[in-house]
């Protein structure tokens, strides 16, 4: 048998050397310089494999015995957790949150009536210890727990919950999440500006520890909404005396089970456990570092060397699935997300129906999962997710090349002639890259028309998505609660992460009746008939249904497979003990939209 440390370290030491030459390497429009990406990514493969060996540097290899790891499995120093927060979140004030990073550090932070299992996300008393349901299923009377506090010793109280809910839907906040309470009774008309007295609400704090909400009509998801972080209690005192600033270290109070100690932008963020929080004895970690990592590579370098734990689905680049499938922490499965491209419909030729049919059937999806991206996604031609019990998906968009010329030519434009050259609005990212590199191919094979990719970093690519000043823009939207309706309430005319400019009365009015069906099959029947509606008017281009891909360290417990793809960080755990005892494979599959990065 071959020295595996000799045979090995030729290969280390170049990744080493190459990693580093790397991150020197000036970035062109957000990239490492093309040419080098063939061989960062020969590099990195070979770094991968390099860890299969037997060796004495803290990597576990293969054994008879168990599963083989990936990278170095040497334990952190005391209880803490580092992980992959994805970009710099926009904000994570809870009332302002949109993104996926956003969201997990405001649930790191703060915590609402109700929390989320770790492996089901059923609904379990958080802040709320018990609640009755009254008014055929349209008063909720929340009891807070006795003398829970805030991180600066002040009583959280029904009023906390009252205000920030109030937040949340006064104009001048511009919550794009305000369409949360919208079930709320006169909510959305506050929202609007068209009721000004907040005690018209159906909020109500009658004692410091009773909260009442009064809902139009039974939302069956309800509980579910109480736990996302739109609906977070914030501490109104800090906001009024800091403003803007009430997010940072040394101003922020809050509710959760850990406090923020230290945040250097587009670099980490530092967490210490809670003392005040009123599970404070059931956390088991003092502190959690989430890095913000916006280059892939980086993310799964960190990774192997053992300074980060957890990689989080999607933020490792696909190119590496095929390999990463032999460890015991890698792990794979569905969960309720869809990656898909928006169409601003503001503008000519965007606003024309039959271009964005034209779009839409010149997609070969199946190239896009099974090819480009090695497998690690399913193709996927609707906009809701497969997998939500009862429901049945309208006929998904089909690859039809034939009939998207034929919805070319309907719009003015026969093989292409004339039609003005658009975009491909993308973040950075590697994997977001190649998917616009494909597609644009695509349109310019079937259709004949050019397409540029304008790549943007995560704040600013936001703020053109939100401005609507795009032809084409890649987006994904993973479920808040189980429920359909998380997708398809975003299409709703004037809501905030509607994003499209796309209007249309019909489907505005089949969203509004399936909210006051109480019988659930006729509920999600008109949910259907609303998702056809959608597809057939093309503002979005399904392209496929997420699964996860994720890396997690053999000595970390508390984070499982989840439907939403959610997980509940305060939960976590470090097994010290790990080696001494059957360690489980990575993330085991178990059973609530958000904007992904």
């Amino acid at each position: 048998m071959r020295d595996g440390r000799r045979s090995r370290l030729p290969v280390r030491l170049l990744c080493s050397a190459a990693v580093r030459h790397l991150a020197q390497v000036p970035r062109r429009n957000g990239f490492r310089h093309p040419r080098l990406r063939p061989l960062a990514a020969a590099l990195l493969v070979a770094l991968a494999l390099g860890a299969c060996a037997p060796g004495e540097d803290g990597v576990v290899r293969t054994s008879a015995s168990g599963p083989r790891w990936f990278g170095a499995t040497s334990l952190p120093p005391g209880d803490v957790f580092r992980f992959s927060l994805g970009a710099e979140p926009e904000t994570y004030d809870p009332g302002l949150a949109v993104g996926q990073p956003d969201g997990r550090v405001a649930r790191i932070l703060f915590e609402g009536l109700t929390r989320e299992d770790p492996q089901t996300l059923e609904p379990l008393p958080g802040q709320a210890y018990r609640w009755e349901l009254s008014d055929q299923g349209r008063t909720y009377t929340f009891h807070l727990r006795p003398g829970i506090q805030w991180s600066d010793g002040r009583p959280v109280t029904a009023g906390d919950f009252r205000w920030s809910w109030l937040r949340v839907l006064r104009p001048e906040t511009a919550s794009r999440y305000a369409s949360f309470l919208s079930p709320v009774v006169n909510a959305e008309a506050f929202n609007k500006g068209d009721v000004k007295d907040d005690r018209q609400v159906g909020l109500e704090a009658p004692d410091d520890s009773t909260f009442v909400v009064h809902l139009a009509s039974p939302v069956p998801y309800f509980l579910y909404l109480c736990q996302f972080y739109t609906c977070l209690p914030v501490p109104r005192w800090t906001i009024e005396k800091y403003g803007n600033r009430w997010t940072l270290p040394g101003t922020i109070v809050t509710n959760g089970a850990f406090t923020l100690t230290y945040w250097r932008q587009n670099n980490r963020f530092e967490f210490a456990k809670n003392p005040r929080y009123w599970d404070a004895a059931s956390v088991r970690l003092g502190r959690m570092v989430g890095y913000t990592l916006d280059d892939l590579n980086t993310t799964f370098n960190l990774y192997k060397a053992g300074v980060i734990d957890w990689c989080p689905s999607g933020y490792f680049p696909s190119a590496f699935i095929p390999y990463m499938r032999g460890y015991g922490d890698y792990s794979h499965g569905d969960f309720q997300g869809v990656y898909f491209y928006s169409i601003s419909v503001t503008h000519p030729p965007m606003n024309n129906v039959w271009v964005r049919r034209a779009l839409n059937h010149a997609v070969d999806r199946d190239a896009i999962a099974n090819q480009l991206l090695k497998g690690s996604r399913r193709p996927w031609g609707n906009l809701v997710p497969t997998g939500y019990p009862g429901y049945l998906n309208p006929p998904g968009i089909r690859f039809d090349p034939g009939y998207a010329r034929q919805c070319l030519a309907k719009a003015g434009y026969p093989g292409g002639q004339g039609f003005p050259k658009i975009s491909i609005l993308i973040n950075t990212s590697e994997d977001h890259r190649r998917i616009a590199e494909a597609i644009q191919a695509m349109w310019k094979r079937e259709l004949g028309i050019a397409v540029a990719i304008q790549n943007e970093e995560w704040g600013s690519y936001l703020q053109t998505l939100t401005s609507l000043h795009y032809d084409v823009a890649r987006r994904s939207w993973l479920g808040d609660y189980l429920d359909p309706n998380t997708f398809l309430a975003c299409y709703v005319t004037g809501d905030g992460n509607n994003r499209s400019g796309w209007s249309d009365s019909r489907y505005d009015a089949m969203i509004r009746d399936a909210a006051k069906e109480l019988d659930p099959a006729r509920r999600l029947a008109i949910l259907q008939q609303a998702e056809a509606l959608l597809l057939s008017e093309g503002p979005v281009v399904p392209i496929y249904h997420y699964s996860t891909n994720e890396l997690i360290k053999p000595y970390v417990r508390g984070i499982y497979h989840t439907a939403l793809d959610i997980h509940p960080l305060t939960r976590v755990w470090i097994d010290h003990d790990w080696q001494k005892r059957a360690a489980p494979v990575a993330v085991a599959p178990g059973g609530p939209g958000t904007e992904t990065r």
